[in-house]
């Protein structure tokens, strides 16, 4: 893929939250997690782990969309993002604790959301949840926790992106608040 090409994936990928009753291929939720396990991982400890919810899965998530403000209904497939604290320990230490696998987990967003968007899937990802119902719902044990949901669908509606600044409004060189090198 060419710089120009990545770039325009990019720039193209939007928040999507309505999304057609098309399902989503077990192959395709597959391949969209081993997009995330490519991400970066701190200490390479590769502490994530990943719940999906598919087709087979509608009325388990009709029942945990009550508990996600913002969405309204149901999508297609759930990937739920966890952190399995006692992987993270033993291979970040203590200074990876709290911060880098949750670094981790967000960067394995990315690349799912960029890989949904570049298999023709919308994708939202939601940071606001009710913990203790996740962790029951997915029947987590105590030392994974999770950390974020991407929804999963067809996209119903076009996505649209809000503006952004001239790049040179957010960047610095040398010291903040130099505009040139």
């Amino acid at each position: 893929m060419e710089a120009t090409q990545a770039l325009k994936l990019i720039k193209g990928r939007r928040s999507i939250r309505r999304f057609t009753d098309k399902e989503i291929s077990k192959e395709a939720l597959t391949d969209l997690v081993e997009a995330a396990v490519w991400a970066p991982s701190g200490s390479n400890a590769q502490a994530w782990e990943f719940v999906i919810l598919g087709k087979k899965d509608k009325e388990l998530m009709n029942r945990m969309v009550a508990f996600l403000p913002g969405v309204s209904e149901a999508p297609a497939a759930m990937i739920w993002l966890c952190l399995d604290r006692a992987k993270e320990k033993a291979k970040a230490g203590k200074l990876g604790l709290d911060v880098m696998g949750v670094m981790d987990i967000s960067m394995a967003a990315q690349n799912i959301m960029l890989m949904a968007h570049a298999m023709g899937l919308g994708s939202c990802v939601i940071g606001s949840f009710n913990e203790s119902v996740t962790r029951i719902a997915l029947k987590l044990p105590e030392h994974v926790t999770p950390e974020l949901l991407l929804i999963l669908g067809y996209p119903a509606e076009e996505g649209f992106g809000p503006p952004r600044p001239p790049v040179q409004q957010n960047m610095h060189w040398r010291e903040f608040g130099a505009k040139d090198i």
